[in-house]
């Protein structure tokens, strides 16, 4: 499951049109992808729902975040210099070559993951277990095939999973044991969040009593699952300062817009294409403008974490201020037209 030959095997197969395949295919796990198609959810098709994908797909990846972290496994572009990290082009610099385990459920090798790790604490080093892409394309398909009961979703949902796995593994990015541990991560939170579904946690995630400042189960599980355990696990530094912002600004995004009470899936198509512009705008805008300020003002290193942290969870935010723009612009009003219609309809008939 960790061996680099079949990395290298299926690179010896390939070409650079299949490459360039296997690299548009990976984006489809990537969340500068996944954010957008959830924002075109929750602003154009259905609040709700969308927010409770947001919210499998958070936790998904808080947790995927955590593992790594914590497993710590090295890539395979570490572990053998045979293997090309197609995904970027980078050149493979180790000096490792054919230390892969030899047996097929055999762990990285001691000396590997103690190399691994001196390396870490040096020059920052993504982790390869489990796969972040094909976590997110599982818990992103399948929770978008059990929310929206829909069979073309149903029948997508396997292909693109095996799909992305599969590039994984072929851009060098991921050992096959990396990818089968991302789809059942997955998986494991398909089947908590397909039990929440049918829970009266789901009704009681709407309700803005639930996000009162009052001491009742329900308010109380919703603000340590939402706050508290993210915080905690932020302030331990076991989980990316990415991911940790993006998780606490989207929930913090999501108190500011209950206590003013949720907004109605309602409007003609127009309204709901601009209402998914104006969060596309102030999103994309806000991140771009802090990511380029950030990596041009020269802050000190102390202060790396809480720039990365507000990078993603500033634009988080915007959510809430999208929300709060699209209803100051009445944008999720009903088909003014056929409202118009109906009372002359009224006033025709009384006359």
């Amino acid at each position: 499951m960790f061996q680099t030959e079949p990395i290298i095997y299926l690179q010896s197969l390939g070409t650079p049109l299949f490459t360039f395949l296997m690299i548009a295919i990976t984006t489809i796990g990537n969340p500068v992808i996944i954010t957008p198609l959830i924002l075109i959810i929750i602003f154009g098709i259905d609040f709700k729902k969308g927010f409770l994908l947001l919210q499998l797909l958070l936790w998904t990846g808080l947790v995927s975040d955590i593992l790594k972290i914590l497993v710590a496994f090295p890539r395979p572009d570490f572990v053998d210099n045979r293997v090309h990290n197609l995904e970027f082009g980078i050149k493979n610099t180790s000096p490792l070559s054919g230390n892969e385990p030899k047996g097929i459920f055999s762990l990285p090798d001691k000396q590997i993951l103690k190399a691994f790790s001196l390396q870490k604490a040096f020059i920052p080093s993504p982790a390869g277990f489990p796969s972040g892409h094909v976590t997110l394309t599982t818990s992103l398909w399948g929770g978008s095939a059990i929310i929206f009961k829909n069979s073309i979703i149903k029948l997508l949902t396997p292909i693109m999973i095996v799909a992305v796995a599969f590039s994984r593994v072929y851009l060098g990015r991921h050992f096959i044991g990396d990818v089968l541990g991302g789809v059942i991560l997955g998986l494991i939170f398909l089947v908590i969040f397909s039990h929440i579904l049918k829970s009266s946690l789901k009704e009681d995630f709407f309700k803005k009593e639930s996000f009162e400042l009052a001491f009742r189960r329900q308010n109380l599980f919703f603000y340590c699952f939402m706050f508290l355990i993210p915080f905690i696990f932020t302030a331990l530094s076991i989980v990316d300062a990415n991911v940790s912002g993006l998780f606490l600004g989207t929930n913090v995004a999501y108190l500011l817009i209950i206590s003013k009470g949720l907004p109605e899936d309602t409007g003609n198509v127009a309204q709901r294409a601009t209402r998914v512009f104006i969060a596309f705008l102030l999103f994309g805008i806000t991140f771009i403008i802090l990511y380029i300020w950030f990596k041009t003002a020269g802050t000190p290193n102390y202060l790396h974490f809480t720039i990365e942290f507000m990078q993603t969870f500033i634009p988080a935010i915007t959510i809430w201020v999208s929300v709060a723009i699209c209803k100051k612009f009445d944008l999720y009003r009903r088909d003014t037209e056929g409202s118009g219609a109906k009372r002359k309809f009224e006033i025709d008939t009384m006359e």
